[in-house]
């Protein structure tokens, strides 16, 4: 699987594209979605599919395994450093700015002490799950 670090911001913004369909998405669909040109996504979809984070199937891309385990890793990463700065004192939606810039570079490493340190929280303060104890984290 690939690391928090290793990924790019383009990365998840297809990734994360990807994951709102319940079905595979055609190039089309998603270069429309993203508002970026058919070849450029295709271009983009074949290194993904490369990294082992997206399928190609007949009817379109979805996410492999690796891909959603990363994608939920990423969203549990946010979760736990937004869950963290609010404690810190920054508002909600500052903290969900910052968490943003961050969710991506902090090492699993840091996470995992954070969380546990944090009391390991179950929900961000927006109210969403932190599944950080769940086999994503034990696979990263």
């Amino acid at each position: 699987m690939v690391d928090l670090e290793d990924i790019t911001v383009r990365e998840l913004e297809y990734l994360r594209v990807i994951n709102e369909e319940d079905s595979p998405i055609s190039i089309t669909s998603l270069s429309r979605k993203l508002g970026r040109s058919a070849s450029s996504v295709y271009e983009e979809v074949n290194h993904l599919i490369s990294k082992g984070l997206v399928c190609k199937g007949p009817e379109g891309v979805y996410l492999s395994s690796d891909g959603k385990m990363l994608l939920e890793l990423v969203d549990n990463s946010h979760r736990i450093i937004e869950t963290w700065l609010v404690g810190l004192g920054f508002s909600v939606d500052e903290a969900c700015r910052l968490a943003s810039k961050m969710e991506t570079t902090m090492p699993i490493e840091v996470l995992r002490k954070l969380y546990e340190k944090i009391g390991k929280p179950r929900s961000c303060p927006h109210g969403k799950p932190i599944t950080f104890s769940s086999t994503v984290i034990n696979k990263a």
